[in-house]
């Protein structure tokens, strides 16, 4: 008998879409969902549920932030805080971290999020504290979660970084690549603030990735939908996004994941849900 911790996973591949991890912007920890605003205060919840046939008592439950990256590693990401709960066999409950989280600017508050947690007689326990090097890995464990999608708008598009790291006993060559979604669950909408939109029929959005910075005035020529990265153990390199969505319809979003595989293998991923909130009437104005 034990009990079983989980906080769930996305059901698309690209489980870093967890459903059970959303940002409440603003000073009021109750108030609507929605996306973070960098170097604005910001309240970050979790579900969690005990499937288990134990009853849970003072699990703990550690929320994390870190910047944009396609695999997470403890060390890179920032611990923001920790809530306690009580779950009964069966329970599910919504957690709130007391600490209030400020988005940094430099990433423009499209920061990669994790919900982990600790409780007493959980049936595949992690390592607590996890050590440093540990990979979150949230597809192997239930009690971890990740949240790694950050909404832009269409007409407001500017080159976007990402990390590419090595855990510290080796080096890694990570193959990364471009890959389109469609629906997005509609839970997952509602938490990031998205309303009233449709996903665009087809592929409209371009992404190029890069190892250099370019402007939009001296984009890179030689940008591609898929690169190959080399990363000294230990270290880490940045990536950069160039996103073209002038042709996303008003009204419309585009799911975009950028996957980060290793030997086959897909170990994380940044999304972007790009959104052309705009009417007809304002396109024409």
């Amino acid at each position: 008998m034990s009990a079983h911790l989980i906080i769930h996973d996305s059901s698309f591949p690209q489980w870093w879409l967890s459903p059970d991890i959303w940002v409440v912007p603003g000073a009021d920890p109750n108030g609507p969902p929605g996306s973070p605003i960098a170097g604005k205060p910001a309240y970050l919840w979790t579900r969690i549920s005990n499937t288990g046939n134990v009853a849970a008592k003072g699990t703990r439950v550690d929320f994390y932030w870190a910047n944009p990256s396609a695999q997470v590693v403890v060390g890179v990401a920032t611990q923001i805080g920790s809530a306690f709960v009580d779950l009964e066999p069966g329970d599910t409950q919504e957690v709130l971290c007391l600490v209030a989280w400020i988005p940094v600017i430099v990433n423009g508050g499209h920061e990669c999020l994790l919900a982990v947690s600790h409780g007493a007689g959980d049936t595949n326990p992690i390592p607590d504290p996890l050590p440093n090097g540990y990979p979150f890995d949230p597809p192997s464990h239930d009690q971890i979660a990740q949240l790694n999608l950050s909404v832009l708008e269409a007409m407001q598009m500017a080159p976007l970084s990402f990390c590419v790291t090595a855990m510290g006993r080796s080096e890694k060559q990570a193959h990364l690549a471009v890959e389109f979604g469609r629906e997005v669950d509609e839970l997952v909408l509602a938490q990031m603030g998205v309303h009233d939109l449709r996903p665009a029929k087809k592929n409209v959005v371009e992404v190029f990735l890069s190892r250099e910075l370019h402007d939009e005035e001296h984009p890179d020529p030689h940008g591609k939908a898929e690169l190959e990265v080399d990363v000294p153990r230990g270290t880490w390199v940045p990536v950069f996004a160039t996103i073209h969505a002038q042709h996303l319809a008003p009204k419309e979003y585009q799911l975009v994941h950028i996957v980060e595989r290793n030997a086959g293998k897909i170990v994380g991923g940044v999304s972007y849900l790009v959104v052309n909130r705009r009417g007809h009437q304002e396109k024409q104005s």
